[in-house]
Formats: structure tokens, C-alpha cells, sequence
């Protein structure tokens, strides 16, 4: 089958260059190129093959903390008037971050 593209100058340049370097035609340049990339995505799982791995893989027990009460009661009755503080807040977040980096 033949397929003719029109690229642009610069990539036509560097065809051009790598085919003198290999002492190949840009032709075979640009088929073997085109067949190293199609190679390489079959190597890549779809979204889908991850998404279907990582559901038969389950959850971690260790991972895992029971509930501590109602998540509707708690941000129904934690609003506050109260001033937002940033200091006390980034310290908090800080706590936070190094607890799940502690998940690992």
C-alpha cells in the first residue's frame, strides 16, 4: 500500500539527516519509525486494562479505616464563623501530607 503525508520542513530535515547518517532511504527511515511507535503502544495497556487491574487487585485492609461517625453531620455542624486561618491550616495540611506519605 502506498501513503503519501506532507510534513512539515523541519521533521522533512531530519529525516533527511538521519537517513544519510544510517545510509538508508528517508523512506525506510520514516517506515521503521512508524513501526517502532505502532510496536510500542500494543506494549501499553488500555485505560481500560488498568482500570480492570487494579479492581481485581482489591482494596488493602491496611489501607482501610472505618467510619467515625456521620460525613453529613460532620460538615453539617463543623461550619464555622470563625476567622479562616492559614497558618494553623497549612501546619494542619502539612500533618496530613506526611500521613499519607507514611501510607506508602
Amino acid at each position: 500500500m502506498a501513503v503519501m503525508i506532507k510534513v512539515p520542513d523541519e521533521l522533512q530535515e531530519q529525516l533527511q539527516q538521519r537517513a544519510e547518517i544510517e545510509h538508508r532511504s528517508v523512506e525506510e527511515v520514516t517506515l521503521g519509525l512508524l513501526q517502532d511507535a505502532l510496536e510500542r503502544t500494543e506494549l501499553f495497556p488500555t485505560v481500560d486494562d488498568v482500570v480492570a487491574r487494579i479492581k481485581a487487585i482489591g482494596p488493602n485492609p491496611d489501607n482501610v479505616r472505618p467510619a467515625q461517625g456521620s460525613l453529613a453531620d460532620a460538615l453539617r455542624n463543623g461550619m464555622s464563623t470563625a476567622p479562616f486561618d492559614l497558618a494553623q491550616w497549612t501546619s494542619e495540611w502539612a500533618a496530613v501530607e506526611t500521613e499519607i506519605r507514611d501510607m506508602r
